[in-house]
């Protein structure tokens, strides 16, 4: 099967101003899921902000069935990979290829729509 986007994050510095501006803009729709986090709720890819700071790139993670199974993979082609993380939206970790690229893994949470 053939992996694809599956979720990506916009960083911004400010969770409020990010969606008083994206908001607008896009007609996003948010729901708070932590403190440095807004998921949106009304687009085809899922996606959201993060208060990780201005970045001039969105984080995209690809979707996988198994986060672990890729992640072993990624070491064993001579990449490495962060550690795990759970939400509410499922599982994911950066990773980064044997050249330097960084990409994000994203294992939906059954039922996450």
């Amino acid at each position: 099967m053939a992996v694809e986007l599956g979720y990506y994050t916009l960083s911004v510095t400010d969770l409020d101003r990010g969606a008083a501006f994206y908001g607008p803009l896009f007609g996003w729709e948010f729901r708070r899921e932590h403190e440095t986090y807004l998921h949106v709720t009304n687009t085809a890819v899922p996606m959201g902000l993060t208060a990780n700071g201005p970045s001039s790139q969105p984080n995209l993670y690809y979707a996988v069935e198994d986060v672990e199974t890729v992640v072993e993979m990624v070491r064993k082609l001579g990449g490495t990979a962060e550690e795990i993380m759970e939400s509410k939206s499922g599982r994911g970790c950066a990773i980064t290829d044997d050249q330097g690229t960084v990409i994000s893994l994203w294992q939906s949470a059954p039922g996450f729509d």
